[in-house]
């Protein structure tokens, strides 16, 4: 948990997907990262040329009804590969679980 301490103040809380590259900022943000229909939260590392992600420890993970409730809102199909953007309900519980 410390690296989490470390990072809290370069979290980008508000970061969305779709405006990535608009104003760009290194740091760091939280995003779905679906494999093989399975929803993982993953740590979203921002640097100014390039991103990763880092799928969290299953300990890390909240409840996957929350992360199947943040994709159901963006209308994604868990057939499909892909990250997408966390809802307000996960920021709280990483607010509250692993800050």
């Amino acid at each position: 948990m410390d690296f989490f301490r470390e990072i809290k103040e370069q979290v980008q809380w508000d970061f969305r997907l779709e405006n990535e590259n608009k104003n760009r900022q290194p740091g760091y943000a939280f995003v779905i990262d679906v494999f093989e229909e399975t929803p993982r939260l993953a740590l979203y590392v921002i640097k100014k040329h390039l991103s990763k992600t880092q799928t969290l420890p299953d300990e890390q993970q909240p409840p996957r009804d929350m992360l199947l409730k943040a994709l159901e809102e963006q209308n994604v199909n868990l057939k499909y590969d892909n990250i997408y953007n966390i809802n307000q309900e996960i920021s709280l519980w990483l607010k509250e679980n692993i800050f």
